[in-house]
């Protein structure tokens, strides 16, 4: 304690209620206290910019959702048909943005496909043998259900006891944000022969193939820009037994970059303006005194 008396220059004074002299100050100590809180200061609008600059906030603001169901054109009511492969037509509800139709064959999702510009989809659809029920529906870009088609039968007359493999998505399409992603997860299944192989066109003239194995699948892509695509899915087994899935995913364009919204900081502006400058006035009073000091430390010594 007493040598860092000695290096701060701290003098021990009865307190005796009387006004000490300024040269009695310890301008090393006060050098001292002024530099802590400079740091401290410092220290406060360090920490206020980064309280501001790390808070982010995400939020999806929904589209409008049709009111209208998409309309079947082809196949007809009660078609009947002698083939697996089936292309549904039709017309997309009128809304902007554009939605994503889905078909589903007894209640199954079985292919989707993006709307094009004149407002029309056309999405290839594998029927086993029988009789069927199909639907068409929509989901918006913030994954919103429109009304669905009402239900439209039709028979496949073809052999009933080939072999099936079914394809699965997840969910009805993927949508390309700022990543330019698309990906497809889902599953597929076969009674048919080993092995299954796997041919994707991505629409953009990208394609995939591989060998795989029944269950849970997932494909993912990067596009060179913002567009919208239909990707095409087919599978077949070593027979040559297939089936065809599209998969729509659809772009949307943002206006401006988006950045994370920022949080209120710690202190307003005014409060930290006025921690700098008080900081800065006690430390030209300071000064001043300490020059006062030496200036009359001098003449006392002449």
């Amino acid at each position: 304690m007493r040598s860092l008396h000695q290096t701060l220059h701290l003098q021990h004074r009865r307190h005796t209620g009387r006004l000490l002299h300024h040269h009695h100050t310890s301008y090393r100590a006060l050098a001292v206290v002024l530099g802590l809180a400079g740091l401290l200061i410092v220290g406060l609008g360090a920490v206020n910019r980064a309280a501001a600059d790390s808070f982010g906030v995400a939020a999806v603001v929904n589209v409008p959702v049709p009111s209208m169901a998409p309309i079947i054109a082809t196949p007809g009511v009660s078609a009947v048909v002698n083939q697996s492969s089936v292309l549904v037509t039709g017309s997309c509800p009128l809304v902007a943005p554009q939605v994503v139709i889905d078909i589903t064959v007894d209640g199954v999702l079985t292919g989707t496909g993006a709307c094009d510009p004149t407002n029309d989809f056309a999405v290839p659809i594998t029927l086993a043998g029988g009789k069927h029920q199909i639907v068409a529906g929509s989901t918006t870009i913030t994954g919103q259900n429109g009304p669905s088609s009402r239900p439209l039968a039709i028979t496949n007359t073809a052999q009933t006891g080939a072999p099936v493999i079914s394809v699965a998505a997840d969910s009805p399409s993927t949508f390309l944000g700022d990543d330019k992603t698309a990906s497809w997860s889902g599953s597929v299944s076969s009674t048919g022969t080993s092995p299954l192989f796997v041919h994707i066109d991505w629409g953009d003239g990208a394609q995939h193939n591989g060998a795989i194995k029944p269950g849970a699948q997932s494909f993912s892509h990067t596009y060179s820009q913002l567009a919208s695509h239909n990707i095409l899915l087919a599978v077949s087994d070593a027979a040559g037994n297939s089936t065809v899935m599209q998969y729509a995913n659809a772009a949307f364009t943002i206006a401006a970059p988006r950045q994370p919204a920022q949080a209120p900081p710690l202190y307003g502006s005014r409060t930290m303006a006025g921690l700098y400058g008080l900081y800065i006035t006690v430390m030209c009073v300071a000064t001043i005194i300490w020059l006062e000091a030496r200036h009359s430390a001098k003449h006392v010594a002449l």
